[in-house]
This record gives structure tokens, C-alpha cells and sequence, in this order.
């Protein structure tokens, strides 16, 4: 207990030393560049802010998850001078059988530390380029448009996602404290199948937009939003207990300041029992993603959908 008293009054510290911004007015021709407000300095953008700030969308499978579980994950992200731990939840709820599923995301916290040349690319006002933050509650609904098993056609889903303004510390560039939205449709096909096994192959386009900081600064907008083509391609695999997949996923937004981010992405999971999963990811940034990510993490199965 005292260690962690000790860590939280570090971080405290940390936090707190940020509160003299001389050298950041000077550092950033303040308020001559943007005006008054510190926060409008901050570049809303992918590839300028943390890693949780404006995810990747993640390729779905096309069909609908008639589980009801809960997701508990621990992420660390890790290159172009940020190294960032996060704590992810995940709660999947069937609204009715083989038709929609709602789901809601959360990050609890996130703890984080930047070099000195990326806090001062990213404009944030933290000195020591440590701290940490609360993170932003998302959710979505997946309607299911066509089943491969009761038609010819693929499995064709849509879904409709949106982010809360709850997280916090925009003056570190970690969230935006502004609203997302996207909307896409993922087309799957199963290929192979026998009793113990299955290969399935997926897809997904859609757009993504977000509010930016109109600052005309380098690397910031003259734009109040950023538009993106979201696009996803990959395949899954599952074998009795197991479940393998991988896929290439990303957006692709207009202002060109580093909004191009994509991944790929490569998962395995293990069912331990009815009620218990064991998973991890590992994802490989491409484009203007400059991060790798591990993922440790379990699901809690409760009840399937009848």
C-alpha cells in the first residue's frame, strides 16, 4: 500500500509541475499562433495524440455474437516515442438471436510517458511527458442483414458506432473531448467447414468522422472535421477450443496530417471452460500508425441467447 501511495504522489507530482507553461508560450509563439485557448493547439488527429484517442475499428466477423459476456484487457502500446499501458473493457449484449447486438467500451485509465520531442510535437503541457487519465466510453449496435446459413448469399452486418466525450486530459493530447462517429458493413463467407473446424473469410467498408481543432497550425486543420474511408480485409480460424484470425485494418481521412492509421492485426484465443476465454493480440502498426500493441486479457461468458 505505501508503494502505490508513493507512485500515485509521483504521478501527482508529475502532473502538477506542468502548471508553470512559460516555457510552453514560448516554446509555441503563445497566444500569437492560435489564440487563447491552449487546447485548441493540440492536433486532433491519430497520429498525433496517444493510441486511444482514435482507434482503429475492429474487423468483426460479420455475424452476430448471441453471448452474453464481459471483456477485461490490459494493452500496452509501444513506439515513435510514447509508450502507453491501458486498461479495456468490453460488454456484449444480444438484443435478439442471429439479428442485434449492442456493445459497450470502456478504458478505465491509462498511464503514459513521451519523450521530450514528442510532447513537444504533440504540443502538450505536461514538462515531464508522464502522467495518466481517465479514458472515453464508446458504443454500438450490429444489425445482421444476411446469414449464409439461411440463404446464398454471405453474412452482411451493419453497424452504427459512436464515443462519449469522457475522456479526459486534451491538454496532453491523450482523447479529444469531442465527439466520433463511424458506420460500416463487414461481408463474410465461410470456405471451409467440417465438424471440428471452420475457415471463414471477412471484410468491412465504411466512414469514420471526428471533430479537429481549426488551428492552421503544422500539422493541425483547417478544417473543423476530419472525414475517413474505414476498410478492413482478414480471416478467421476455429478449431474445437481454439480461435485464430488475422486481418488488415485501417482508415484513410482527407487532411493528411497523419490520419491514415491502420494495423494488422493477429489474435488467438483459448476457451478455457463455459464461462471463461483466455486471449491475445498483437497488432502491428502500418501507415501513419506508429505503435505496436499487446493485449493479455480474458472474457466472462454468462448465458447464450436462445
Amino acid at each position: 500500500m505505501r508503494k502505490l501511495l508513493c507512485l500515485f504522489f509521483v504521478l501527482c507530482t508529475f502532473q502538477l509541475s506542468g502548471q508553470n507553461l512559460d516555457w510552453w508560450d514560448a516554446l509555441h509563439d503563445y497566444p500569437n499562433a492560435a489564440g487563447t485557448d491552449r487546447d485548441r493547439y493540440v492536433s486532433i488527429s491519430p497520429g498525433y495524440m496517444g493510441p486511444n484517442a482514435l482507434r482503429i475499428p475492429v474487423l468483426r466477423n460479420g455475424k452476430i455474437d448471441n453471448e452474453l459476456w464481459s471483456e477485461n484487457t490490459f494493452e500496452y502500446s509501444y513506439g515513435r516515442g510514447d509508450q502507453t499501458l491501458n486498461h479495456w473493457s468490453e460488454f456484449n449484449i444480444p438484443l435478439a438471436k442471429d439479428k442485434a447486438v449492442l456493445y459497450v467500451q470502456s478504458i478505465a485509465w491509462e498511464y503514459w510517458e513521451v519523450t521530450d520531442e514528442i510532447r513537444d510535437e504533440r504540443r502538450m503541457r505536461s514538462r515531464s511527458g508522464i502522467g495518466w487519465n481517465t479514458g472515453d466510453t464508446a458504443f454500438g449496435i450490429i444489425l445482421r442483414i444476411a446469414n449464409e446459413d439461411k440463404s446464398r448469399m454471405p453474412n452482411i452486418t451493419f453497424r452504427a458506432h459512436s464515443k462519449t466525450t469522457t475522456g479526459g486530459n486534451v491538454s496532453n493530447a491523450r482523447f479529444t473531448d469531442a465527439s466520433m462517429f463511424f458506420w460500416e458493413a463487414t461481408v463474410s463467407k465461410t470456405i471451409i467447414k467440417t465438424e471440428e473446424s471452420s475457415l471463414l473469410l471477412k471484410g468491412m467498408l465504411g466512414f469514420y468522422t471526428w471533430q479537429t481543432n481549426k488551428n492552421g497550425l503544422p500539422n493541425g486543420s483547417n478544417f473543423f472535421q476530419n472525414d475517413a474511408g474505414t476498410y478492413g480485409v482478414g480471416i478467421e480460424w476455429t478449431k474445437g477450443k481454439w480461435f485464430v484470425g488475422s486481418d488488415v485494418s485501417g482508415y484513410h481521412g482527407y487532411i493528411e496530417n497523419r490520419d491514415t492509421p491502420a494495423f494488422w492485426r493477429n489474435q488467438i484465443q483459448y476457451r478455457l471452460n463455459k464461462h471463461i476465454a483466455f486471449y491475445s493480440n498483437f497488432n502491428v502498426g502500418l501507415n501513419t500508425w506508429g505503435w505496436q500493441t499487446v493485449t493479455i486479457g480474458y472474457r466472462h461468458f454468462f448465458k447464450t441467447i436462445e
